[in-house]
């Protein structure tokens, strides 16, 4: 891969370690040796949704959302209009999630960035590089965009490129001393046996059931009740663990069953 003329990687850190929590918000940003006068850093953190004097607070008055978006406004300062993310949503509460999408939305450049979790895609990603057992795929669109294609248009054609079945040969037995020193061992199953279809039709409902959740939280009805707001994060942390473990159960099969 080959990197375009003028462009400048920025590595996003969500957890923002490199800030010091006495300094002020307008000066963290500041990248070192820049003349960049501290209105224009009060400018880019206003693009980021930090504004007035939450600008000129110490940084460690800064909620997790409010870390992000100064994090953005630092990168954008650098002059970083590629922007590598990985699964950056993981451990980030709903309102710090939020503020991501919203931030990353606004962002000017480039962003790639690598995913699970299929309401962040949805909101922020306009093309997709989909890793599938035997092929990669190029969608233009969110995630919803590719599991529609999955059931109609891919499922009713075979995938570009896939060659055809050939006949079976009947297996040739080999007299073998044991195993040659060039065949690895084949690596043990962390998950029972599952096929990739029932994991995958698992996976599309919990992802779904994980969607309406963060939509139930947004609504009068739920968030006026604590007892209900306490419920329905109870039952997002569940379904973020179960989506975790298929995941992961997801990516052994891929391997072993090929």
């Amino acid at each position: 891969m080959e990197l375009g003329h003028g462009v400048r990687i920025g590595y996003f850190d969500q957890h923002g370690a490199h800030y010091s929590d006495a300094v002020t918000v307008v000066d963290a940003i500041r990248p070192a040796g820049s003349h960049l006068e501290a209105q224009e850093r009060r400018d880019l953190l206003a693009r980021f949704g930090i504004t007035g004097d939450r600008a000129l607070q110490p940084v460690r008055l800064l909620s997790g959302g409010e870390r992000n978006r100064a994090n953005l406004a630092r990168l954008a300062a650098l002059g970083a209009n590629f922007l590598l993310l990985d699964e950056p949503t993981n451990h980030l509460d709903l309102w710090a999630r939020e503020s991501l999408e919203k931030a990353l939305q606004q962002f000017p450049g480039t962003v790639l960035f690598v995913s699970h979790d299929r309401y962040f895609i949805n909101q922020v990603a306009d093309h997709l590089i989909v890793l599938e057992s035997n092929h990669v795929r190029i969608v233009e669109g969110n995630y919803d965009t590719y599991r529609h294609l999955k059931e109609t248009l891919w499922a009713e054609a075979p995938s570009a490129g896939t060659a055809p079945q050939q006949p079976e040969k009947p297996p040739v037995k080999q007299k073998s001393e044991g195993r040659s020193a060039d065949q690895k061992p084949r690596r043990k199953r962390k998950f029972p046996y599952r096929k990739l279809e029932d994991l995958e039709a698992e996976i599309f409902q919990r992802e779904a059931r994980l969607e309406e959740l963060y939509q139930m939280l947004a609504s009068p009805e739920v968030y006026r009740s604590g007892q209900r707001v306490r419920e329905v994060q109870q039952e997002i942390q569940e379904q973020k663990e179960a989506l975790a473990r298929l995941y992961e159960h997801w990516e052994e099969a891929v391997e072993l069953d090929r």
